[in-house]
């Protein structure tokens, strides 16, 4: 529904301009306000209401200076600290009052002019004398109400141009720009560009609680719960619908029910989805019932819950009574906007499929794909895409279902690029998986086991491959390759600046040091968007490395898990055969290593006796489980030959510069981790007295700031990490190895980075961590490394006991002396290890390879 379109509580943010002197005068401050019941542009002037309020944002820091005037007279009104400045409520201005200024210390001050409603009608004419008198905030509210019937009715086409040819003026009123705002997102939404319809809709909410529009802030987070469930974050979107259910700002019992099926929607998309969801019929009917105490509300809005209610049914089986509301829903509306009509054909073709029509029901998907195109819907192409699939398995057409699959995978592609990197696009990925698990499962019936592993491996390296870069560099125009360099310059300085931010916290009083790190975090977020828009321009992958994933290499043998509509299914792969193997997977099993054992290695005996190396490509919850030490033939798993944790990137990306032999050792940059100073020490007295001596640099301690553990990476060959890591942020993209001066590298500065060494070796807790949330394969620091160009990485998947490490890393680095194939010297020191200390925590660690 569209934001309330009353004036008086909407706000304006520009600088006024100083004229050039010498020296120049500092800029004034920034100002966001709320409270003109009109804004008249040239000018601008605020027109005041009746209650002559206004509130005030002004960005500034909590002991700053600030001075809130009126016609040059100083009022009294005190700051609150919200986000990165201070905010402030004026009630009743004095009366005849001509211009409101803020000023903050020797800055210029911001100044804004003031009218009331019977001057309103005399300035207009005034300045229409001169051919120049606009009401921007009426001109925006009625364009914008324009826009928002076209997206209801999907005219997306003629949406677009009304927002492009709405040019605001630099003047424009704060409502003008929360309305354009507001209506971007939506409009990007629709259009499948999850990427601007998030950074729109949490602008809005930003700027909506700095300047106190409780009411409009409610309304732009109903909006960013449902964008969050639609990239697959169901967790956020639940918590938030939640508080603001239990912090409601609705205005009548219309936006009471309208929330009430906004919940239900997003728990309906989780449970299409497969996520384990309650079933939200209560939700609907509540919501059917309160709309009955509504004056207002519209046969569409009814339907609507009707359709809603359909669906919830149809997910439980209740064919019956979703015929029923799908019924009421046609005669109630008996035509509909094009939004609804998406997902009217949706459940007429899906209940045609459950009742053994399945003519009919590709009939309903085909309209539903020509609806898709015709209405630019991302969802309804891929949904009905899916459909269509499922629709010709049923009438035996599999040969034409696969290709259709295929057209599915592609879409799904596509449409997940326009998912930030750090917003979700794993997650995003993840709830359109039931295309992927049918596709396997129609190879795996007509016996094409070789192409379904491929299609599995290809859905969980997705996203990864997504990030890639070593070929797409190559590929790229001179124009892209400029965008490419130039948006990882911005990222990496900003990243810089920030680190810089960071040394001065300890100098901060409290109420200070809050707001630093708030607007650290604002920034943080803006500098991540520049690190996806760099990864943005490398565009598609594209269909090739789908199409042939890394084949095993000789006496390898792949170990790949796959979930399915029903239980798994495992795939052992050598150089010759490809066998697949069934099984359910219960979560009580994970704890037990023998029952673990039996369904995942077992059905596999007589290959692993065979193979002389082991690659492991587990998905999903599967990436907690220590594979290499499960029981097999009476030892472990690691006893039959080396095993290494794969990503399944292109091989180009394994090509990774030749080994030198420079290696940076970075040891306790926190201090606090005395076990990482000896571990240094030990390592570097191995790697100096090795066959071939390494030249070794060495950042300890407060010498291993991020500035210079970045500027060591760029020459080193071998890189040993002894500090602490940490995985967190939502899919683990907040994780980082600690560095000095409370400054760390993170996973998008590893990213970021134009070289990093061949070899990485990790001693620290959490650092080859990934998400088992989705079956998409999803980042972690170890991951990183690899994308970035590393060819090995050996890393920790938990808390790791500093006191062990040093002897375990003198043992690596000997056996790997020994023998050049870092998967074999790791396999022989934990056995060593084991046989050592049978207690000792000897699988923590694993090896990742592309």
């Amino acid at each position: 529904m569209p934001p309330p379109r009353s004036r008086g509580v909407f706000f304006l943010l520009f600088a006024l301009g100083t004229a050039c002197a010498s020296p120049p005068s500092p800029p004034p401050p920034e100002v966001e306000y709320a409270g003109c019941a009109a804004v008249l542009v040239p000018g601008p002037v605020c027109v005041l209401g009746p209650e002559r309020e206004l509130r005030l944002w002004v960005g500034a820091p909590p002991d700053a200076k600030i001075e809130i005037q009126a016609d040059g007279r100083r009022i009294d009104a005190a700051g609150k600290a919200v986000q990165e400045g201070q905010q402030f409520s004026l009630p009743r201005l004095p009366p005849g009052a001509k211009t409101i200024a803020a000023l903050v210390g020797g800055r210029a001050p911001w100044s804004l002019s003031l009218t009331d409603g019977a001057e309103m009608e005399r300035l207009l004419a005034s300045q229409a004398r001169q051919g120049a008198s606009r009401n921007v905030l009426g001109e925006v509210d009625e364009k914008t109400l324009l826009v928002y019937g076209y997206i209801r009715d999907r005219n997306l086409a003629a949406a677009r141009k009304t927002l492009a040819d709405l040019q605001l003026p630099l003047e424009a009123p704060a409502e003008s720009r929360y309305l354009a705002g507001y209506y971007r997102g939506l409009l990007a939404e629709k259009e499948g560009d999850y990427r601007s319809a998030l950074a729109e809709i949490q602008e809005a909410v930003e700027i909506a609680e700095r300047v106190k529009l409780d009411r409009e802030r409610w309304l732009a987070e109903e909006k960013l719960a449902l964008l969050l469930r639609g990239v697959g974050r169901s967790r956020d979107a639940a918590q938030l619908f939640e508080r603001l259910r239990q912090t409601s700002h609705s205005a009548d019992s219309c936006e009471d029910a309208q929330l009430l099926n906004n919940q239900a929607w997003a728990t309906l998309l989780a449970r299409e989805a497969g996520e384990s969801f309650g079933d939200p019929t209560h939700l609907l009917e509540k919501a059917l019932e309160t709309y009955a105490t509504c004056d207002r509300v519209t046969p569409e809005k009814k339907a609507n819950i009707l359709l809603n209610l359909a669906l919830a049914h149809l997910q439980e089986g209740r064919l019956a009574q979703a015929k029923g509301l799908l019924a009421q829903a046609r005669k109630l509306q008996p035509h509909p906007p094009l939004f609804q009509m998406l997902w009217r054909l949706d459940l007429e073709a899906r209940i045609a499929l459950r009742e053994g029509r399945p003519a009919e029901a590709l009939r309903r998907f085909e309209d539903l794909q020509e609806l898709g195109l015709l209405t630019s819907s991302p969802d309804g192409r891929l949904r009905a895409a899916f459909g269509r699939a499922r629709a010709q398995e049923a009438l035996g057409d599999r040969s034409v279902a696969l290709e259709t699959l295929r057209e599915a995978e592609a879409l799904l592609d596509e449409q997940s690029l326009q998912i930030p990197l750090h917003e979700g696009r794993e997650t995003f990925m993840a709830t359109r998986q039931a295309v992927v698990s049918l596709h396997v499962e129609l190879l795996l019936e007509q016996a094409r086991t070789a192409d379904a592993l491929a299609v599995a491996r290809h859905a969980r390296s997705r996203m990864l491959r997504q990030l890639e870069r070593t070929d797409r560099l190559v590929s790229l125009t001179p124009e892209q390759r400029a965008r490419w360099d130039r948006l990882l310059t911005d990222y990496q300085e900003r990243r810089k600046v920030l680190e810089n931010r960071a040394k001065e916290d300890w100098k901060l009083p409290a109420d200070r040091l809050r707001h630093e790190q708030v607007a650290r975090k604002a920034e943080a977020e803006a500098v991540n968007r520049l690190l996806d828009r760099a990864f943005l321009v490398l565009g598609n992958p594209g269909e090739g490395t789908a199409a042939a994933p890394p084949s095993p290499r000789p006496g390898e043998l792949i170990l790949a898990y796959h979930p399915l509509s029903d239980g798994w299914v495992g795939f052992a792969a050598d150089s010759k055969t490809v066998m697949a193997h069934r099984f359910k997977l219960s979560p009580e099993v994970l704890s037990r290593p023998e029952e673990l054992a039996s369904r995942l290695l077992l059905p596999f005996r007589a290959s692993i006796a065979k193979a002389e190396r082991i690659r492991l490509l587990p998905t999903g919850t599967l990436e907690s489980v220590d594979f290499h030490a499960l029981p097999f033939d009476g030892d472990a798993l690691l006893a039959r030959g080396p095993v290494v944790y794969g990503l399944d990137l292109p091989p180009a990306v394994a090509l990774a510069q030749a080994s030198g032999r420079r290696a940076l050792l970075v040891a306790d940059p926190r201090e606090d981790l005395p076990g990482a100073l000896a571990e240094a020490r030990t390592v570097r007295a191995v790697l100096k007295s090795r066959s071939r001596p390494w030249i070794t640099e060495e950042l300890k301690n407060r010498e291993a700031s991020a500035t210079a553990v970045r500027s060591g990476l760029a020459a080193a060959d071998l890189l040993h990490y002894a500090g602490h890591g940490t995985f967190s942020g939502f899919g683990g993209w907040e994780s980082g190895l600690l560095l000095a001066e409370e400054t760390q590298l993170t996973l998008g500065d590893l990213l970021a980075l134009d070289r990093v060494p061949t070899w990485v070796v990790l001693s620290a807790c959490d650092t080859g961590r990934t998400s088992t949330e989705t079956p998409v394969e999803s980042l972690g620091l170890a991951r990183a490394f690899l994308l970035a160009g590393s060819r090995a990485v050996v890393a920790s998947t938990r808390p790791a006991d500093d006191r062990a490490l040093p002897r375990f890393f003198t043992e690596l680095y000997r056996q790997w002396d020994r023998e050049p194939d870092l998967a074999v010297a790791l396999q022989r020191t934990q056995l060593s290890w084991r046989k050592r200390d049978p207690a000792a925590d000897w699988d923590g660690f694993r090896l990742f390879e592309p």
